[in-house]
């Protein structure tokens, strides 16, 4: 019960509204909610007409960019520099063919037997 009143009295000194003080009133009550469902209300249109568009957008631009990058690739793919710290393999990897990692693409990754 302590900690309750002392809370209450900390509340009040700093002008706060409280329970416990019974400085709420029905009508700030009321007024809070109304003001929280308006808040809500504000957000749920931010989201459906700011953010879920631009979220579209966005997507459409990167695929779009994307694709455009891999077309690239396709007709002028990277050239391969046989420096001799690249492709050190003390033993085979343990799946496929034992030459390539798993994250290993060959339209972005040259290959060096190639």
């Amino acid at each position: 019960m302590l900690r309750i009143t002392h809370l209450a009295r900390t509340a009040a000194s700093r002008g706060t509204r409280s329970y416990s003080s019974g400085m709420f009133t029905k009508e700030s009550y009321k007024a809070s909610k109304e003001h929280a469902r308006t808040a809500v209300e504000t957000w749920r249109k931010i989201s459906l007409f700011v953010a879920i568009p631009s979220v579209a957008i966005m997507c459409y631009v990167s695929t779009k960019e994307e694709l455009d990058h891999i077309h690239h690739l396709q007709h002028d793919p990277p050239t391969f520099v046989g420096y001799p710290y690249l492709h050190v393999r003390k033993r085979k990897f343990p799946y496929g063919d034992g030459e390539h990692t798993p994250f290993w693409n060959p339209l972005t990754n040259p290959d060096p037997e190639e």
